[in-house]
């Protein structure tokens, strides 16, 4: 493992013009011979977890695959967003994941064809953000893009009107019991997306799962958390939120503020994951990515170890 720092991407968005000093931590295959394919791995609202960012980059490694780890919120004085989602916007963490790009393709240990991105929850709203065309021109043209998107269990309260890609492989990994990011506004986003012309969208959603099923164990409660699934909205292409409750598109600052009165609730529920659920997803993850050409050495999962904390 390396750490590794470098400035997010700033672009035009509300919460995405501050410049900020981000930290990674690049895991690269120790086994196989250089150049990998990498992917760049944006957390949840938790921050880094070693049940599950350190997990993903370790079966990914195991794979052939090497793996950045992003930590959005430690540069910028944070711990986490779950109680408060605006410490760290979705937005930024999408600034974050592009500027780690950038530092990719200039490694000679990277193929720089073959870089993907995927997240968890917050992260996969970001994730999601990466592959929305209208957002490239609010990063004015930046010049690079993912070869992939893999989005486990994303928010898709807030879907773009016009939902057209940039035609990437796409994957939405959901939980058939998520009350946080609840899966049928995944799939009504992925649906979107295909009638806008993306034809390489897969979407599986585990019918027992729940919310970070990476956390093996009983469910629990986050009961500080900021949830926002009733807060139904639609990105205009110039970034403003067209609230249907209202019929008024809202800048961000106006949705940020009428979503905290009237449609953000506390609470939600989580983990409840299991050996063999988290051994099938990741299996299913490992599955996509070498039909894109970025596993070529995945076999199985049997030397992959779960912690189980």
């Amino acid at each position: 493992m390396e750490s590794v720092s470098f400035d997010t991407l700033t672009f035009d968005h509300p919460t995405a013009r501050r410049p900020a000093r981000v930290t990674a931590s690049l895991h690269l295959p120790v086994d196989d011979a250089a150049p990998f394919p990498c992917m760049v791995i944006l957390t949840s609202s938790a921050g880094v977890q070693r049940h599950r960012e350190h997990y993903y980059a370790q079966a990914l490694n195991e794979a052939g695959i090497a793996a950045l780890i992003v930590d959005s919120f430690t540069g910028r004085g944070v711990r986490r967003t779950v109680a408060d989602q605006s410490l760290v916007s979705a937005a930024q963490m999408e600034g974050d994941a592009f500027a780690a790009l950038e530092l990719l393709r200039s490694d000679t240990r990277i193929d720089a064809g073959r870089i993907g991105v995927m997240g968890v929850s917050k992260g996969g709203v970001a994730t999601l953000n990466t592959a929305i065309a209208v957002r490239q021109r609010w990063r004015a043209g930046f010049a690079h893009l993912f070869d992939l998107h893999i989005a486990i269990c994303p928010g898709a309260t807030a879907q773009h009107r016009d939902a057209t890609t940039h035609g990437r492989p796409m994957y939405f990994m959901l939980a058939g019991r998520d009350d946080y990011t609840p899966a049928p506004l995944a799939v009504e986003y992925a649906e979107r997306m295909r009638a806008a012309g993306n034809r390489r969208i897969k979407v599986k959603i585990y019918s027992s799962a729940h919310h970070g099923w990476e956390s093996v164990g009983g469910v629990f409660d986050i009961r500080d958390a900021e949830n926002w699934s009733c807060c139904r909205n639609l990105i205009e292409d110039d970034g403003r939120h067209f609230v249907p409750t209202t019929g008024r598109s809202l800048s961000e600052p106006e949705y940020q503020a009428w979503a905290r009165a009237h449609c953000v609730t506390r609470g939600a529920r989580a983990g409840g994951g299991t050996v063999e659920l988290k051994l099938r997803a990741t299996a299913d993850l490992l599955g996509f990515l070498a039909a894109h050409g970025f596993a070529p050495q995945w076999t199985n999962l049997r030397s992959t170890r779960i912690n189980q904390a």
